[in-house]
């Protein structure tokens, strides 16, 4: 993982493809990886009518040649000559899977995403007009996810934690010299409701101090490249339960810059960004001019009056209706029953989706499709009208906890097509029971969940389907990041 500073100038010379990150990061999966890259690069092939052409020359890296296998090295050299000939550098899909896409940050107004999963609080910042600069998560799916949505070059993604990159600090620390803006969420499972004891009063300041567990002190180290990079301004983005230390963060902060940051703690619904869905999470902004930062808390804090303008119906608007995937071994198959990953068809847009999309349309639907439920669920999910859980009289008979509703009275959830949803969690990877469609039977797919954060349509999430939920779950709204990414940008326009 280790790499010095003339190795990354040699790598920044060199432009970047999903095999090239795929021989970096997967390893032993490599081959398997770059099979399933071949078979979709394949259907997007067939469903744009594209002759895949022959050549007996090298348009991919030919060292991938020992891990391929002189089969697979020759189809993915023939789909890669394939894409260039059929101009997919101007593709809207096609164009991603091309080394081309990939470039060293030029703005002046670059970031640094630590603990980024899939690229929600990203996607806002460069909305808002922020370039990213470096990119770190530990789950490799979701790193994927980043670095095929988003134009930057390879060398400046981490994967690992992040207390390996502060240890190997000064091999990374010419990619941060222009960087204004540090933005991150740190593991919050320390600071959830179902963790109460993560902190202790002090004896002495009688305030709350964290309990050293692996989960909190995460945060520490987030604070410790926060000093090391010296930035303008840092977005800190957790669940409420983050507020309960509040304090100590600060003080932290203070210690480890020398005072340098004026801090911005917000407590907020996401709905009040114009997001269509209930989540109210712990953002702490800080920033080195004292009054440009009292300003900002005080925009941002009129927002919480503000319900969203779009409802869950607004965010499920025109996509395809699907059933559940008959097939309950196979989770990541597709098919005309349950849906596709990656499907070639038009899908209408309403203000919301037109919002969220920055006005483009997309003539290609991503990650809409469903997962096996059995049938005493299906018929609890057409049971269960809208806004009713697993205590409605309508499902008692079928029910498997009537002993325990006190604890399962929202093992089953059905959505309201009239109000925003219920907050979008990665416990989804599991089951959708707590989403159940208000129309449909069954749970929501990832593409709907990803309309509810927010999440463009043309944003494609990599890995299995079970995966794509967690992603997309973990993730911070892109409409939230946005506004705050353009409160942060009036300091320089």
């Amino acid at each position: 993982m280790k790499i010095n500073q003339t190795q990354s100038i040699k790598q920044a010379k060199r432009k970047y493809s999903m095999l090239e990150f795929y021989y970096k990061f997967y390893n032993k999966k490599f081959k398997f990886k770059s099979q399933q890259l071949a078979n979709e690069i394949k259907n997007i092939l067939d469903s744009e009518h594209f002759t895949i052409i022959n050549s007996s020359k090298d348009h991919i890296p030919v060292e991938y040649k020992s891990g391929l296998g002189e089969p697979l090295f020759i189809l993915l050299n023939n789909l890669y000559l394939t894409i260039r000939k059929n101009d997919g550098k101007n593709h809207a899909l096609l164009k991603k899977y091309l080394p081309e896409l990939k470039k060293n940050p030029t703005s002046t107004y670059q970031f640094a995403d630590f603990f980024s999963g899939a690229g929600g609080l990203s996607q806002g910042l460069i909305n808002a007009g922020f370039e990213p600069a470096f990119v770190n998560d530990n789950y490799l799916d979701a790193l994927e996810t980043y670095y095929f949505n988003h134009t930057l070059s390879l060398d400046r993604f981490f994967n690992g934690d992040i207390q390996e990159l502060f240890n190997d600090f000064n091999s990374y620390k010419h990619l941060f010299e222009h960087i204004k803006l540090v933005a991150g969420g740190p593991p919050c499972q320390g600071f959830s409701k179902a963790n109460r004891r993560n902190y202790v009063i002090d004896d002495e300041s009688k305030e709350k101090r964290f309990i050293e567990d692996k989960r909190n002190i995460l945060y520490k180290y987030f604070v410790e490249l926060l000093a090391l990079i010296n930035p303008d301004f840092f977005i800190m983005e957790n669940v409420r339960g983050m507020k309960n230390v509040e304090s100590e963060i600060e003080k932290d902060i203070n210690d480890k810059t020398k005072q340098s940051y004026s801090f911005s703690p917000l407590t907020i619904d996401a709905q009040s960004f114009d997001v269509p869905q209930s989540r109210h999470r712990y953002i702490l902004i800080g920033g080195r001019n004292f009054m440009f930062m009292e300003g900002v808390k005080q925009t941002l804090l009129k927002r919480k009056k503000i319900k969203s303008q779009y409802n869950l119906k607004d965010a499920l608007f025109g996509l395809p209706e699907i059933a559940t995937n008959p097939e309950i071994r196979n989770p990541d198959v597709d098919g005309e029953i349950h849906g596709y990953a990656i499907r070639k068809t038009e899908v209408p847009l309403n203000a919301f989706l037109t919002d969220i999309n920055n006005g483009r349309g997309s003539a290609y639907l991503f990650n809409h499709k469903s997962r096996y439920n059995n049938e005493n669920d299906l018929e609890i999910f057409r049971r269960l009208p809208e806004g009713a859980n697993s205590l409605h009289e309508s499902i008692q008979d079928l029910s498997k906890y009537k002993n325990r509703n006190h604890i399962f009275h929202d093992k089953y959830y059905k959505l309201k097509s009239s109000e925003v949803s219920k907050t979008i969690t990665s416990h989804m990877k599991y089951d959708c029971h707590m989403y159940i469609h208000p129309t449909q039977a069954r749970g929501l797919s990832p593409r709907e969940a990803a309309r509810i954060q927010t999440f463009p349509d043309d944003y494609l999430f990599r890995g299995g389907l079970n995966s794509s939920y967690k992603q997309i779950g973990n993730a911070v709204p892109v409409k939230m990041a946005h506004t705050i990414g353009q409160e942060l940008m009036k300091f320089y326009k």
